[in-house]
């Protein structure tokens, strides 16, 4: 844990939490507006990445078979093997670091909260590997591989949503104290001019 530690204390800083803002939603934006339109289009429906609530095997025989070798080029690189790489990468870090800032590191809920955008990568990671077996027909789509594969999907939105969901709440919590702490400040100045 200390190395983990070390490695939030040192991309923490407001400098490196905004570079790290900004590297992950450039790769989210060029996802958005080149790889995932294209591959949406193709297949009539999303992909597997955006099905938030997972799929089921009529949905997932149908984007397979949907797929055009082009298109499943396209996905497999740069989309799976190059942006979706490093975006899970870069966005549970600039998540784990900016909430950082805010939780107590040493209690188990602020353990708890800079472990969980990781946790959501390694699903990410996870469900990646599900997809590149099926588009590439590696494996035959069954009841069980598209449950597994589902289930990724489903586990990394959620850990996701519940990290940004965390730092909101986090983070309007520091506002709070912000202003408290200002408002405490000025009350005995204005004491003084009554």
């Amino acid at each position: 844990m200390s190395i983990f530690t070390s490695l939030l204390q040192k991309t923490s800083s407001v400098k490196n939490v905004c570079i790290l803002f900004l590297a992950s939603h450039f790769i989210l934006l060029s996802m958005m507006v080149f790889t995932f339109p294209v591959i949406n289009n193709q297949i009539g429906t999303k992909a597997f990445d955006l099905q938030t609530f997972g799929y089921s095997v009529p949905i997932a025989e149908t984007i397979v078979n949907n797929l055009n070798p082009q298109t499943t080029q396209l996905y497999l690189f740069p989309q799976l093997t190059l942006l979706d790489l490093f975006y899970p990468f870069l966005l549970a870090l600039f998540l784990s670091s900016l909430l950082f800032r805010f939780v107590n590191i040493h209690s188990k809920l602020g353990t708890l909260m800079v472990i969980i955008p990781f946790l959501a990568m390694i699903f990410d990671y996870s469900e990646n590997i599900c997809i590149i077996l099926m588009i590439s027909k590696s494996i035959e789509i069954s009841k069980s591989f598209v449950l597994l594969s589902s289930s990724f999907t489903v586990l990394k939105s959620t850990l996701t949503s519940i990290a940004w969901l965390a730092l909101l709440i986090y983070a309007i919590k520091w506002l709070i104290f912000i202003i408290k702490e200002k408002n405490n400040e000025q009350t005995p100045i204005k004491s003084k001019l009554h």
